[in-house]
């Protein structure tokens, strides 16, 4: 494996340009089949029986590249966006089976017009997996307790163009399976692997010269955002309680200003209804308090790549019902903005290493 990748990288200092002629408004898109290997470093050690071999899977992925000079100036790069379909075993098949999922992708791209480039790739889909936690039948397996989970991940890739159709690839990537706290228990699993693998590209890569290209001026640096927030939380079944699937909805807004194209800096604020806590709270109390309203101030950074939008929010509850923890928490959002505004995707919302659930969003940005 060392003498591969020695003869991978190595072909960096023979790569020569690939530039393209051709005016930006001609070149179609790059659009790219991909097949890839995924080899496991780590193992599970906390279910029964103990895993003793590492998670394999593979995945079939579809994307594209844009090469006009608008797709160019929105992240100052070239960006491969697409579609995943991926299989993994765990190697344990009693506790831990194995899983299906699939997905979207975002995937910047770092040297686009050489031979020899690199990617770094966000992605978050959904995942089935076939065995989960059971009381009875499969009691030691914390990881997972809903046949669906989601699935998000990132990962830094090599590319090479071994023809005008061919890419080989080489990467290190960090997956992560989790219901977000939807479903208890929910330790979740890390899958870290190296991944190798070949795409096919449907025609030549010709890449427009985009070394005289500038980033375009930014129209607007204050911008702000309101997005209506949902998700259903599961309340375990008790004595005297069937299991309960809640819903928890509410409204976050923040405004904030771009320092750069890519970097900005937001603060607001989200109003939550728990149904899930109001339950819990009728429980502990005997009836005695059902309000679960709470009011939350948010302040944070946000990172903007293109029409993506990475944000990480600092929560202080300044109204909460006696009794619900954390005072404090952290957001994170991943959002797609449309042209027209329109701007959706999903948040977790933690606790330091503990997750508190997950919510799909959706609204208007300006």
């Amino acid at each position: 494996m060392l003498r591969i990748c020695t003869i991978f990288f190595g072909m960096a200092f023979f790569s020569s340009p690939v530039w393209g002629q051709e005016s930006t408004e001609t070149l179609p898109p790059h659009r790219q089949f991909g097949l890839a290997w995924h080899q496991g470093i780590s193992k599970s050690n906390e279910v029964l029986p103990v895993s003793q071999q590492v998670p394999v899977g593979a995945e079939l992925s579809y994307s594209q590249v844009s090469l006009s000079r608008r797709a160019w100036e929105n992240g100052q790069c070239f960006a491969k966006v697409g579609g995943y379909i991926n299989y993994i075993t765990f190697r344990n098949p009693v506790p831990l089976g194995r899983t299906l999922g699939a997905g979207l992708f975002f995937e910047p791209l770092i040297n686009y017009s050489r031979p020899l480039y690199f990617s770094v790739r966000v992605l978050a889909g959904l995942t089935y997996l076939t065995r989960v936690y059971d009381p009875i039948k499969n009691p030691t397996n914390h990881h997972f307790s809903m046949p669906v989970s989601a699935l998000i991940g990132t990962g830094f890739t090599a590319h090479y163009r071994m023809t005008d159709h061919w890419i080989l690839t080489l990467g290190a990537v960090y997956n992560h399976i989790s219901n977000a706290g939807t479903r208890l228990p929910n330790q979740g699993i890390n899958i870290p692997t190296i991944a190798l693998g070949a795409q096919y590209q449907l025609r030549p890569s010709v890449v427009p010269d985009s070394r005289g290209w500038q980033p375009a001026p930014l129209s607007r640096r204050w911008m702000s955002r309101a997005l209506l927030m949902g998700s259903v939380r599961v309340l375990p079944k008790t004595d005297k309680k069937p299991e309960m699937a809640l819903p928890v909805f509410g409204l976050n807004v923040v405004g904030g200003f771009r320092v750069t194209r890519t970097h900005a800096f937001s603060a607001g604020f989200e109003l939550v209804d728990d149904r899930y806590f109001k339950e819990q709270l009728i429980t502990w109390t005997r009836g005695k308090r059902t309000d679960a309203r709470q009011a939350t101030l948010l302040a944070g950074y946000e990172f903007w790549q293109g029409r993506f939008i990475f944000a990480a929010h600092h929560g202080w509850n300044i109204v909460r019902p006696q009794g619900y923890k954390p005072a404090t928490y952290q957001r994170y959002n991943l959002l797609y903005r449309l042209r027209n505004g329109i701007t959706a995707g999903m948040s977790v919302k933690a606790y330091g290493e503990n997750t508190k659930g997950f919510s799909l969003m959706a609204g208007y940005s300006l």
